[in-house]
């Protein structure tokens, strides 16, 4: 329960990180954009918006955090979760193996950021 919490509480802090600066260049954008009657709008990267990232991202730090706190070696490839690649899947989302692939780069990455925090 302690880690769900933790977790969450670092993925709330790593959106509004991420979030912030880009909210701030769009205010920006629709500043400037005012004069000329257009509204520039910055997107978030895309790799936030997908569900496969973040379900492998979520996933991904869970188990590298864990790895980490019991001084395991750092193998996020050789995780059940990483090699199947579909936890979450839905038709909705299009080709699964697009799916499988943002979700493993999502995994890794959540992976390294578990990992790393579990080693301090």
């Amino acid at each position: 329960m302690r880690l769900r919490l933790r977790h969450l509480l670092l993925t709330a802090v790593l959106a509004v990180c991420v979030s912030a600066p880009w909210a701030r260049d769009a205010a920006a954008d629709q500043g400037r954009a005012r004069g000329r009657g257009g509204n520039a709008v910055r997107q978030l990267p895309r790799a936030y918006q997908e569900p496969a990232f973040a379900r492998g991202y979520s996933t991904g730090y869970d188990r590298g955090l864990a790895d980490g706190r019991r001084r395991a070696r750092y193998s996020p490839v050789d995780n059940r979760d990483y090699r199947n690649g579909d936890q979450g899947y839905a038709n909705s989302y299009g080709s699964k193996d697009a799916y499988r692939s943002n979700y493993r780069a999502g995994f890794r990455q959540g992976y390294e950021d578990g990992y790393r925090a579990g080693t301090r």
